[in-house]
C-alpha cells in the first residue's frame, strides 16, 4: 500500500468514526433498559420509545415536524423549479444576481433568519403556524433551487424547442419532455429540503410558541429543562429512522448515486 493510500484510508476512517460514532451512541441508548444514561446499555428495551409517544407534547411536536416538513418541501420544491427555470433562461449579469438571492437563505446564520423573521411577523402580525411554515420553505428552498438549476445545466433546450414546434403547449413540454429529464436534481432537491426542514431548531426557535412546537425545538427544552436524556435518545432515533426511510424510498424510486450526483 502507497503512503498516499494508507493517510486517505486513515482520514477516511476517522471522519467516519466522528460522524457515525456519535449517531451510534445515540441509536443505541434509545433502546436501554435502565433509568438513566449508562452506555454501553446493560440491556435492550423499547420502553423509551413507548413513553415518547405517552408524552402527548412529544407526540405532537414529532407529528407537526412531520407534516411541516412534507408541507414545507414540497412548496419550497415547486417555487426553487419555476426559480431554477427562470434563471436557466437568463444571461449576463441578471443571472448570478437572480442566483445569488435564492441562495442568499444559505448564507445568513440560521438563527439570524430566524430573528428577522420573528420582528417581520410582529410588525405584520402574522400568526404562528403560517409564519413557521414561510420560515421553512424559506431554509429548504435554495437546496431546491441548486439541485434543479444543477440539472437545468445539463438540459438541451432545443428538446423543448422540438416539443413546442410539434404542436404541445409549454405546460405540456415541461411534463413530458423537461421534468422526466431533470426529475434527478428535483428528487434531491426535495430529499435536501425535507431532511433540513426536519431537523431545523435555530429558526424555529423565534418562531414557535404554545402548540405550534416542532419536535428539535421540543428535545432541546425537555432536555434543557424537564426529563431523561433517554426519551431524548429515543427522539433522536426517530428522526434518524424517518430521514433514513425516506432515503429508502427515493433510493427504490430513482437511485441514490443518480440522485447525489444531480
Amino acid at each position: 500500500m502507497r503512503p498516499s493510500d494508507f493517510v486517505l484510508y486513515t482520514v477516511t476512517a476517522i471522519v467516519l468514526v466522528l460522524i457515525l460514532g456519535p449517531l451510534a451512541i445515540v441509536v443505541l441508548t434509545s433502546f436501554s433498559a435502565s433509568d438513566y444514561f449508562q452506555f454501553p446499555p446493560p440491556g435492550l428495551s423499547l420502553r423509551w420509545f413507548q413513553e415518547f409517544f405517552s408524552l402527548p407534547n412529544m407526540r405532537g411536536a414529532f407529528i407537526l415536524s412531520l407534516e411541516l416538513a412534507l408541507g414545507a418541501s414540497t412548496a419550497a420544491i415547486i417555487l426553487g423549479v419555476l426559480a431554477a427555470l427562470f434563471v436557466a433562461r437568463q444571461r449576463g449579469q441578471a443571472s448570478g444576481l437572480l442566483q445569488s438571492l435564492f441562495m442568499a437563505p444559505l448564507v445568513f446564520p440560521t438563527i439570524i433568519l430566524g430573528l428577522a423573521l420573528l420582528l417581520c411577523y410582529r410588525i405584520v402580525g402574522m400568526p404562528l403556524l403560517p409564519g413557521l411554515v414561510l420560515a421553512h420553505i424559506l431554509v429548504g428552498l435554495p437546496y431546491c433551487f441548486r439541485a434543479t438549476l444543477a440539472s437545468l445545466q445539463n438540459f438541451d433546450p432545443t428538446l423543448e424547442e422540438a416539443g413546442q414546434s410539434l404542436g404541445a403547449s409549454p405546460l405540456q413540454t415541461f411534463f413530458r419532455i423537461t421534468l422526466p429529464l431533470i426529475w434527478p436534481g428535483v428528487l434531491s432537491g426535495w430529499l435536501f429540503a425535507f431532511i433540513v426542514s426536519f431537523g431545523e431548531l435555530n429558526t424555529a426557535l423565534f418562531l414557535t410558541g404554545p402548540g405550534v412546537t416542532t419536535l428539535p425545538i421540543e428535545i432541546f427544552s425537555y432536555l434543557q429543562f424537564e426529563g431523561s436524556q433517554l426519551v431524548i435518545a429515543a427522539a433522536s432515533t426517530l428522526q434518524v429512522g424517518m430521514i433514513l426511510l425516506v432515503v429508502l424510498v427515493m433510493e427504490r424510486a430513482v437511485g441514490l448515486a443518480r440522485i447525489v450526483r444531480s
